[in-house]
């Protein structure tokens, strides 16, 4: 049973556990190294029954239900157990720290939901505790511990329709305020027949994730396509994989993994931590498809992985970029497993293909193409009409894995799913993803974001190439950790960085030297002066999935709440300088 059949992720669970009931499919890495627990396909689906069985009770049928848990085992259980009653999931981050209680207040608050689902030791933590589900004092919420939901006294699941909604998947935030994304069960099966293509997966492969269950990567990439495939998932907290990222690639050298998958951060982030005398006999040749997403692709941190690992049998062609957002499910393009990184040169102000070595160029890397009846096409997204191949544009999708839009948002649901192309009446409701890229004959590349382009002088400019650029200037500074935007002043547009520093390069730090760099890196290739440079020691604001949200930090400055080190007096900062209605 290879390609399980079933209308339903609910159903293919089942399946499974009639045909394979004892092969375990997932294990937790709680700490990222030692097992902490295990579930096999019959125990997942013996659990999922009896938590199906106490939402039917609650009647939670076609009720949102947030789940709020850490990284465990109970959390594919009580996704599964929505499915069966019907109820629609609504993974939501619970952390130690951070902003995750606002972010679940918010979550409750949107999507109406009719209960809580979590952990015992976390909705009975004390009201000020880190975890305290009470602290959140939401009123008129049900709170179900579901580890204390006894596995005995399942029922049969209710029955549910492809149409219905499976998942509200909560967009990250990176370009503004978070909603609910309306996915399907119909949405889930069909994103899960596009992965199993891409990766040629089945039984007798291993996952490793240690990507947050509540995004859509580690959601449908992760716990979802592990179930529809029947291999194994090995699971371990994100933090885990932050304090140490060699624990990723152990993981994958113990479980013989053959697929993983990770925002271009995390390869960058192993690179930079391995240590070949420390972390020796390490071996990753099993490691097939290496998908990388999430974020902009930078071909060469890929490369620099690829080549840092290739003593332990990291083959390169096991790269695998991709394009997708929740919006889409998940994968909307990619080249098939083992085809490697493809690059195509770039003019930096357009972001359109170039042949090589011109002198303005640089590399990004191809998404590859659209499967399973997708299509995809770039369009000017002023007059909405497809351009030529080679011209950059707005991408829009458009196939069975595209969501049903935003839960309670009509405007913005037809504003972004319900496009329509310009002088193609017949070619149905599109949707616009308000990404920027070009179709080449490699495939889809995309080249940045159109909500986050800087204009400055009428020229526009892409953030992630200001924050690249500034980044490598001075070994101080964390590689792609910064964000760029632009803010209104006296004189007009003026560009704004926000960086972050290795906190080991603090003591001893000479400022001045790394303003100089930054500045004169930053005009050298774009012809720019910085308004005003920001230099923080703690972790910019990010997404729950490691991205920069340089909205966020645009705010932030504003309101002079980004917390930076002492403001920065340097003659080389347009702030520092007289300006020119002063002059005159």
């Amino acid at each position: 049973m290879r390609n399980p059949e079933g209308s339903t992720i609910g159903e293919v669970l089942s399946r499974q556990a009639a045909h394979r009931p004892d092969k375990r499919a997932f294990v937790l890495l709680e700490r990222g190294e030692r097992e902490t627990g295990s579930l096999s396909f019959a125990e997942l689906d013996r659990r999922a029954r009896a938590i199906a069985r106490v939402l039917q009770q609650n009647e939670l049928g076609g009720q949102r239900v947030i789940l709020a848990y850490p990284t465990c085992l109970e959390f594919v259980a009580a996704l599964f157990g929505c499915f069966f009653a019907g109820a629609i999931a609504v993974p939501a981050p619970v952390a130690s720290h951070g902003n995750s209680f606002d972010r679940i207040r918010a979550i409750l608050a949107d999507a109406e939901a009719a209960a809580v689902l979590s952990l015992r030791s976390i909705i009975c933590k004390e009201r000020d505790g880190p975890l305290g589900i009470t602290g959140l004092q939401i009123p008129d919420v049900l709170c179900i511990a579901t580890d204390d939901i006894p596995d005995s006294g399942g029922g049969q699941p209710r029955h549910v329709r492809s149409e219905d909604l499976a998942v509200l998947q909560y967009t990250s935030g990176s370009t503004g305020t978070p909603r609910g994304v309306m996915i399907t069960h119909s949405n889930l099966m069909h994103n899960q027949r596009v992965l199993t293509r891409v990766l040629n997966t089945g039984p007798d492969d291993s996952a490793v994730s240690w990507l947050p269950l509540y995004h859509d990567m580690g959601l449908v990439g992760g716990v979802l396509h592990s179930v529809y495939a029947g291999g194994l998932c090995v699971l371990m907290p994100p933090l885990a994989f932050l304090q140490m990222p060699i624990r990723w690639l152990k993981a994958i050298h113990r479980y013989r993994a053959t697929v993983s998958m990770a925002p271009c951060f995390a390869y960058d982030l192993c690179a930079r931590r391995y240590v070949p005398e420390r972390d020796g006999g390490l071996d990753i040749s099993t490691w097939r498809a290496a998908i990388c997403g999430g974020e902009t692709i930078r071909p060469r941190l890929l490369e620099r992985f690829a080549e840092t690992f290739r003593p332990a049998g990291f083959d390169p062609n096991a790269l695998l970029p991709g394009y997708g957002l929740a919006e889409a499910t998940l994968l909307a393009t990619s080249s098939p497993a083992g085809s490697g990184l493809a690059t195509v040169e770039v003019l930096d102000s357009a972001g359109e293909a170039r042949g090589e070595g011109h002198a303005a160029s640089k590399r990004l890397a191809s998404c590859g193409h659209a499967w399973e009846e997708q299509r995809v096409a770039v369009v000017d997204p002023d007059s909405c009409v497809p351009v030529p191949p080679g011209q950059a544009g707005e991408i829009w999708l458009q196939g069975a894995s595209v969501a049903a839009g935003y839960w309670n948002r009509s405007d913005e649901t037809r504003a972004t799913f319900q496009a329509k192309l310009s002088g193609e009446a017949d070619s149905g409701y599109w949707l616009r993803t308000g990404d920027l890229g070009f179709l080449s004959p490699e495939g889809l590349v995309v080249s940045g974001r159109r909500k986050e382009i800087i204009v400055i002088r009428g020229a526009n400019y892409d953030p992630l190439d200001i924050e690249t650029e500034a980044c490598h200037s001075h070994p101080s500074l964390s590689s792609g950790a910064a964000a760029a935007f632009s803010i209104d002043h006296a004189d007009g547009e003026g560009l704004v960085l926000a960086l972050e520093i290795e906190r080991s390069a603090l003591k001893g730090l000479d400022v001045d030297v790394l303003v100089s760099n930054v500045v004169s890196a930053v005009s050298r290739r774009f012809g720019l002066t910085i308004y005003d440079l920001v230099l923080r020691s703690g972790t910019l604001p990010r997404t729950t999935s490691g991205k920069i949200q340089r909205h966020l930090c645009q705010e932030l400055y504003l309101a002079g709440e980004l917390g930076a080190l002492p403001s920065i007096e340097h003659p080389a900062l347009g702030r520092c300088r007289p300006q020119a209605h002063e002059v005159a």
